[in-house]
């Protein structure tokens, strides 16, 4: 494995792991029967910033336009 692979494999896994973070919190303000709304939210979200560059703000990002897609629904 290249160093720049691993170093992809790290990012993705951190991003996960934010990821994952922000679904808890959201299911914890929303309550657990919007847990599948709010996992779409987050997913929807996340896809729109796929080719993103830089990536430290994404969980950020993801997570005001999930709040504002689970406010309008």
């Amino acid at each position: 494995m290249s160093h720049h692979t691993a170093m992809d494999e790290l990012t993705s896994r951190g991003e996960d792991d934010s990821f994952d973070a922000l679904a808890s919190r959201l299911i914890d303000e929303y309550g657990p029967e919007r847990s599948q709304d709010i996992r779409a939210a987050i997913a929807a979200e996340r896809r729109r910033f796929d080719d993103a560059g830089v990536r430290s703000f994404l969980p950020v990002l993801v997570e005001r336009s999930a709040r504002d897609r689970l406010e309008r629904a």
